[in-house]
């Protein structure tokens, strides 16, 4: 993934996570995913995998599309 564009999804999960006011944790669980590999996403230091921004959508209330930054 792109620095650029893996930096934006990230700040947009994070933004989204603070809108909703989740914890790093609570998103985790909610999304059925590692918190480690949550956080790994967060940081851009590993690239989510497709199924996985479909958790964290769903998790969010959003569509996958609703998490890329215009």
């Amino acid at each position: 993934m792109d620095d650029e564009l893996h930096r934006r999804l990230a700040e947009r999960i994070q933004a989204l996570q603070k809108a909703r006011d989740f914890t790093q944790e609570q998103l985790a669980d909610f999304a059925v995913v590692g918190r480690g590999y949550l956080s790994a996403i967060l940081r851009c230091k590993q690239s989510p995998t497709v199924r996985t921004l479909q958790k964290l959508a769903r998790a969010l209330g959003v569509t996958v599309k609703e998490l890329f930054p215009g």
